[in-house]
């Protein structure tokens, strides 16, 4: 029937009216709302986030561990205590991301109804969910705002699930064949089409008796249909305005610091540290009104389609407060107040940030695997195409073969690169040499032998970072053996090495400790590992600015892999990173040389804009 109703009605006139109903709300709720959004993201930075980054260190140092290194874990001693406090670390990060959203809900319910809630009223409104989120009902919330909905980004946002998404090496690994390039579309096409269906379900959460996974069954009931088409057009309009202000707000920013780049070059850093921090408070506001006005949107949709809940599971009405009018000029006053406070004190921080940002960079560019758009990976034609780029240097990879022989080589099967269901471990030296291998952008070339690859890399003058795989048919004497080989080249100290293995990197350098060494991990959550390496090599979703810091330190070198995306290259120029590892070192080059041609602040203030200024 309701289907029928916004065909009657009309789509634009039901698109028009739930953003009507959601501005309605968010605007009623007025700075008492954003400032109860400001508060949550607040108390996240200043106790949440050091209270959980406390535990997990507690918890690493539980297992002997200062990071997160899975080649050094192990069973045993304190493994029960590091299992409880990651449990409890989870438990503390979906609590409180659930309070927020199930706050900023009965807010918005209270001023959908024109009233103006005190905090008293507030806080009897949250007791109500708070006795609910310590249920074991509750628990499959965890699958929507951990997995569903960070994945996707269409709903609520919040910063305890920032930063959860693939990670850029299994995308882009995922995305160099057709058929797993599908599988991997295909899985994010499912996931948007749940987030869909799942849209309402907090706010029916919040608002109904309904435990966690009866809210998911409730909110796959309400949303089905075209019903939802309406509602998804509202929050897409939403959320292009916030692009257009985004623009304004980054323009805004530029603005003075490109005038005194001209006339007052001395002034640039101070114009820019403080602009940025005027920016990252307006961003924040700006990001909590379009959080506001897209929850708005989901509880105006639940209002007009309430009646496809369960007859079991009523819209639970809140005690009415009276819709008093309540005077907001204090609470404009003390939040106006506080911004600029803050973004007076952001911008004197930033002073030494925007010094450090404008230092030319010398990080050194290196071709992941060679060069992807002129050649295979691993092979001759892709390392010329890598030294014609300009790369600094190339990483490729080693691994052994089934007769203790090397060639150059990253998978350890064949059928992606030569359409062969073969196992490199099962095969011989000779059988693997000269295997016609092609990618997907039409190269084609054959496997090298690794002795061929390092003198031909030798032979024009593109220095290696070497990385030792393994592939399953590894001897234990095969970083002994490695090294023979480049020794009998004469190429053993004309390269770098990195390696996934701890033991093979410790090896290494116990047998030359004049090599330089990198050991590689797929995810380093805090500190830095304990190794023997000359520098550390981690995958960019975890290529913090403090762990740079960390390492630095602890006087380690800092690569990151595998930076494809411009806004990241161009992040970690900024920060001036040892190396980074990328599918496009031309990119990464062009982007170098233009931060060394700089002659004023106005460009490393839009980076820094990037990095510093979210905007939902």
């Amino acid at each position: 029937m309701q289907d029928v109703a916004v065909k009657r009605s009309g789509f634009w006139a039901t698109w028009a009216g739930l953003l009507r109903d959601g501005w309605r709300a968010v605007r009623t709720g007025g700075s008492r709302l954003l400032a109860i959004m400001l508060a949550f993201h607040i108390a996240a930075l200043l106790i949440a986030f050091p209270l959980i980054g406390w535990l997990f260190r507690e918890a690493l140092r539980a297992t002997g561990m200062v990071a997160v290194d899975f080649s050094a874990l192990h069973l045993g001693g304190g493994t029960t205590i590091t299992v409880a406090l990651i449990v409890l670390i989870c438990a503390l990060a979906f609590w409180l991301a659930s309070l927020q959203f199930a706050t900023l809900v009965l807010v918005l319910r209270r001023s959908a109804r024109g009233e103006k809630p005190t905090l008293a009223e507030i806080g009897r409104d949250i007791a109500v969910v708070v006795r609910k989120l310590v249920r074991p009902s509750s628990l499959p919330l965890v699958v929507y705002l951990f997995v569903i909905l960070p994945l996707t980004g269409f709903g609520f946002t919040t910063v305890f699930s920032q930063g959860i998404a693939i990670p850029a090496f299994i995308t882009g690994e995922l995305q160099k064949t057709y058929s797993s390039a599908a599988v991997l579309y295909t899985f994010l096409l499912l996931l948007a089409f749940l987030n869909i269906r799942f849209a309402l379900t907090l706010p029916i959460f919040t608002l109904t008796d309904a435990s966690g996974g009866r809210a998911m069954r409730a909110s796959w009931r309400v949303t089905r249909g075209w019903a939802i088409v309406p509602l998804l057009a509202a929050i897409a309009a939403v959320l292009l305005l916030a692009a257009i202000a985004t623009v304004g707000l980054v323009i805004a920013a530029i603005v003075p610091t490109a005038i005194t780049d001209e006339v007052a070059p001395d002034s640039s850093p101070i114009v820019a540290a403080f602009s940025l921090g005027a920016a990252q408070v307006v961003g924040a506001i700006l990001t909590a009104v379009v959080t506001s006005l897209i929850a708005a949107l989901l509880v105006a949709f639940l209002s007009r389609y309430r009646e496809r809940l369960p007859q079991t599971l009523p819209v639970r009405e809140l005690e009415r407060s009276g819709a008093r009018r309540r005077s907001t000029r204090t609470t404009v006053s003390v939040l106006a107040g506080a911004s600029v406070a803050v973004a007076l004190g952001l911008g004197t921080l930033n002073i030494d940030t925007m010094h450090r940002l404008a230092e030319q960079p010398d990080t050194l560019v290196l071709g992941h695997r060679g060069f992807g758009d002129g050649g295979v990976e691993n092979t001759i034609g892709g390392l010329d195409a890598a030294k014609a780029a300009g790369a600094d240097l190339v990483e490729m990879d080693v691994m052994q073969t089934s007769d203790g022989k090397f060639i150059a080589m990253h998978d350890a099967n064949l059928s992606r690169l030569a359409g062969i269901d073969a196992a490199v471990k099962e095969m011989t030296f000779d059988e693997l040499v000269g295997i016609t291998v092609r990618d997907i952008g039409g190269h084609e070339d054959v496997i090298p032998s690794f002795t061929d690859y390092v003198a031909y890399a030798d032979e024009i003058g593109m220095p290696l970072l070497i990385e030792i795989k393994l592939g399953g048919a590894d001897t234990e004497d095969h970083v002994e053996l490695l090294v023979e080989e480049l020794e009998g080249l004469g190429s053993l100290t004309n390269h770098i090495y990195h390696s996934l293995d701890a033991a093979s990197v410790t090896r290494l350098k116990q047998l030359r400790p004049d090599l330089t060494v990198g050991y590689t991990m797929a995810f380093a959550g805090s500190g830095v590992p304990d190794t023997a390496a000359d520098f550390i090599v981690v995958e960019e979703w975890s290529a913090t600015q403090e762990l740079q810091d960390a390492t630095e330190r602890a006087g380690l070198g800092f690569m990151t892999w595998t930076v494809n995306e411009i806004s990241g290259m161009r992040e970690l120029l900024r920060r001036n990173i040892d190396g980074i590892i990328t599918d496009h070192p031309d990119l990464a080059l062009q982007a170098r040389t233009e931060m060394q041609d700089e002659t004023g602040l106005a460009d490393t203030l839009i980076d820094a804009l990037s990095r510093f200024v979210v905007v939902f």
